[in-house]
């Protein structure tokens, strides 16, 4: 079962506790507080605010890289979530010696950076989080009240500062939210547990905002024991996966609620015996995954489980531990591309573990375990191909240390040869025929076998404290795999001939959107993030897709004599791009109240917002010219009724042939793009007539 929530003086004599004993009864798991808090200006101890990415110790693996820590006491990272490779978040909490702290740290690409907390005074700990937008992150854990009262905790990003949101809290002891995630900006979920006043058996806690205000969503009781939730994940608005274990009288049970749209129910488990899930991520309707571990006599073994949309299936997963193995977190990014880590006890202390699926099996990632005593994973976040982070605690025996490690791929750019990858005339396929191995995940793919879901990126923060090692036994693998999706072919693309060049990005290859990334990089209409990477998962901003648009299209560039924005100075790398397309009529900014809900004097353009799915929509069909289209039989997607303002726009891309939906027939225009989806659609609007 899990470690009961105590007060942070215990938790970390336990920990030092755990450490410093190698005895087979003293194997469980603590998720302890830990790291620099944000208040560098109260902490002038702390060293280095900065922390760089360094070469790689495990080649093909994840290498450690520099954290932060408050000097000689307990320090920690829960969770993590990703936008793009370059804004990248953690969160746990740290051990100052007078009182637990939160600690919020930030990767913008090269450099890993503490953030203030909220409330840096304050005993603060967070456990998990979620990344909807730059300028919407939501942070959860719990909050010391008085005496040994702790309450729920929701902290804020708006884009500059952290903001405590009040939370809601049932009448306990102690509540903790362990895990959040959301469908949109006014759809979002937080789970955990709480436990009534002189009753330690700890019961479901779930919370939902509806953009105003968080409120406890009431659930039944399940078992007669304790009930835990432990981690939660979005398809769409009317699918969410949340995931923990119960009690019934007997070991641990694997629990899986599904959220339908307007109920939560429990979902039956595969539950190979005393299970527990701690992760859960999804890519589809019919694939999503659970992580955790399981036994009811011997050592823990590792649990993968797979909903195929009818049933869940244990997946045969490696176990390297001597004894005890845990998984504590699992990110999907493809359907052959996805993440688990934990960790192993190999008879003397932990060491982390790291673990891929490729679409047939799970294999063994190296990974770095530089602390003398215990190492542990507690999260992972799946970035894009061959782009990861993981996080969690490292001991030396005596104090724990934060531990942050970064997937690297030691291998040579590959030298550009004289036959291309692509031919000079684009094929007649807009995708390849075999299955997809770098689908995007997390948002909706605009090829209709692609398996979209309805979240911009899987945070898959695992939060509170982790699982009691207990004996185990193998499972008999009942796996059933999921539908293999073959992408349809679509029609013969015209327009432009691409001017072909050597593939520079190491992070397209097999990517079923390749031929768009590339013909458009050829041309000059795309840039990577870097030299040598596409980045095909980061999020696609109103400002970078302003200059694909246009330069994609050809539109005429035009410079007015002042800018036709408030927030678009001259000095703004997409300043010429975003005025043209404005002044062809392409593309428009927000109305007074948005932007001044934004904190922007109208008239406003929002740059570096995330572009969404309606908004891109509408920019191609404008840049292309097409004629409006709608269709007699009544709206093609549910979600896109004739009063919606893209509704035009969607149904003329989609008669098109340039997007299409969801296979449950919506759109879902509010949810943000990737940067391989926003590729693939401009080369559509360049090449169909």
């Amino acid at each position: 079962m899990k470690l009961n929530r105590i007060t942070p003086f215990v938790i970390a004599a336990f920990v030092l506790a755990l450490i410093l004993s190698q005895s087979a009864s003293v194997a469980v798991k603590a998720q302890v507080s830990g790291n620099l808090s944000a208040s560098l200006s109260q902490q002038p101890k702390i060293q280095n605010p900065k922390s760089k990415i360094q070469n790689p110790t495990t080649c093909n693996g994840f290498s450690a890289v520099t954290s932060f820590n408050y000097p000689n006491d307990s320090n920690s990272l829960s969770a993590v979530a990703a936008l793009a490779p370059d804004n990248v978040w953690a969160v746990g909490s740290y051990n100052d010696g007078v009182t637990v702290r939160a600690l919020i740290e930030h990767w913008n690409g090269s450099a890993w950076t503490v953030m203030l907390d909220a409330d840096p005074g304050s005993d603060h700990e967070f456990y998990g989080i979620t990344a909807l937008a730059p300028d919407n992150i939501w942070a959860v854990g719990t909050s010391h009240t008085v005496g040994n009262h702790y309450s729920t905790l929701t902290e804020h990003w708006d884009g500059s500062a952290w903001s405590i949101i009040p939370s809601a809290n049932p009448n306990a002891d102690t509540s903790q939210l362990n895990a959040v995630a959301g469908a949109s900006a006014n759809d979002v979920w937080a789970v955990g547990y709480s436990s009534p006043f002189g009753n330690g058996v700890h019961n479901l806690l779930i919370e939902h905002w509806d953009g105003s205000a968080w409120t406890l969503f009431p659930i039944g009781t399940i078992g007669t024991g304790n009930t835990y939730l432990a981690n939660i994940a979005v398809v769409n608005a009317n699918e969410v996966w949340a995931v923990g274990y119960y009690q019934n009288g007997g070991p641990d049970v694997a629990l899986a609620l599904h959220w339908n749209g307007s109920v939560w129910q429990v979902v039956p488990t595969a539950n190979p015996g005393n299970a527990d899930f701690s992760g859960v991520t999804v890519l589809a309707s019919n694939n999503v995954w659970a992580a955790g571990e399981y036994g009811s006599s011997g050592p823990l073994q590792t649990l993968t489980e797979q909903w195929n949309s009818s049933t869940w299936n244990v997946v045969p997963s490696p176990n390297v531990g001597a004894t005890n193995n845990f998984l504590e977190s699992v990110s999907a990014l493809a359907a052959n591309d996805i993440w688990s880590v934990g960790e192993a006890y190999n008879g003397t202390h932990y060491q982390t573990t790291a673990m891929h699926w490729d679409g047939g099996a799970w294999s063994i990632i190296p990974s770095d375990s530089p602390g003398a005593g215990a190492n542990n994973f507690h999260a992972v976040v799946a970035v894009g191909s061959g782009d990861a982070w993981a996080v969690g605690d490292q001991s030396d025996g005596t104090t724990v240390q934060t531990l942050i490690e970064h997937y690297a791929v030691c291998v040579p750019t590959p030298t550009p040869t004289d036959t291309p990858t692509v031919t000079d005339t684009p094929t007649n396929t807009d995708t390849p025929t075999d299955t997809p191995t770098n689908a995007p995940t997390n948002t909706a793919t605009y090829t209709p076998t692609a398996a979209p879901t309805g979240t911009p990126m899987p945070t898959n923060t695992p939060g509170g404290p982790t699982s009691t090692p207990r004996p185990t036994s193998t499972p008999i693998a009942t796996y059933t795999p999921a539908p293999t999706i073959t992408p349809q072919p679509t029609s013969t693309p015209g327009g432009p001939t691409p001017t072909d060049c050597p593939n520079p990005f190491v992070d397209v290859t097999g990517n079923i959107f390749y031929v768009a990334i590339h013909d458009l990089n050829c041309r000059g209409v795309i840039n990577g993030t870097n030299g040598t990477h596409y980045s095909p998962a980061g999020t696609s901003t109103r400002g970078q897709f302003a200059k694909v648009v246009i330069l994609g299209f050809g539109t005429l560039l035009h410079t007015p004599g002042t800018p036709d924005f408030s927030d678009v100075p001259t000095s703004y790398f997409a300043y010429l791009y975003i005025e043209s397309g404005f002044h062809a009529g392409i593309l428009s900014g927000f109305d007074t109240a948005s932007c001044q809900a934004a904190g922007q004097p109208y008239p406003c353009y929002l740059p570096n917002r995330p572009i969404t799915r309606g908004q891109l929509t509408k920019l191609v069909v404008n840049a292309a010219h097409y004629p409006l289209f709608t269709p007699t039989s009544g709206p093609t997607f549910t979600d896109v009724p004739t009063s919606n303002v893209f509704y035009a726009s969607i149904e003329t891309a989609a008669h098109k042939g340039v997007v299409s939906g969801y296979p449950d027939h919506t759109f879902r225009p509010n949810s943000n793009i990737r940067r391989d989806e926003m590729a693939q659609i401009v080369y559509k609007g360049v090449t169909t007539p």
